[in-house]
């Protein structure tokens, strides 16, 4: 049924969570898991911008590369170590639309497994939420994994 599964992953609970459950579908329908870590390029600027381009800038990015790559290496580990293939994927860009659209179309996704929230509650508030984006105007079918109540 699945057998291309995207999971964005930004480092909170919930991303693991959704983590676990693509893992138990890839498992089932013997699937490739893509894994993706996206760098919010204009979360970066908002944060520098007198510093964009400069070193500042540099510095927030490089530091930003490190930790999504921790994460991107501790879902692979995860993956593998439960016999699923892996993609690790990390891009600069704006998250919703990559998540949606651009790496659904660029890989052939059939099916997107995302935590319902994830570690940017303010951005949410201002913007919308990146869950809520994607279901909307995906260009492949989601799954949207909830935290427990007593979480």
């Amino acid at each position: 049924m699945y057998k291309r599964i995207l999971v964005p992953l930004d480092g909170s609970d919930n991303a693991y969570l959704a983590l676990d459950h693509a893992i138990k579908l890839a498992r089932t329908f013997d699937a490739k898991l893509f894994l993706l870590s996206v760098i919010d390029i204009t979360r970066l600027n908002v944060y520098s911008p007198s510093a964009y381009g400069g070193a500042l800038y540099t510095d927030l990015l490089t530091i930003t590369k490190e930790n999504r790559t921790k994460i991107l290496d501790r879902a692979k580990f995860k993956a593998e170590s439960a016999n699923v293939e892996t993609l690790p994927i990390q891009i600069n860009s704006i998250p919703k639309t990559s998540i949606a659209t651009e790496i659904p179309d660029k890989y052939d996704i059939d099916l997107i497994v995302i935590g319902k929230s994830g570690t940017n509650a303010i951005s949410r508030l201002f913007l919308g939420s990146t869950t809520a984006y994607v279901v909307r105007k995906a260009t492949a079918n989601v799954m949207v994994i909830n935290m427990p109540v007593d979480s």
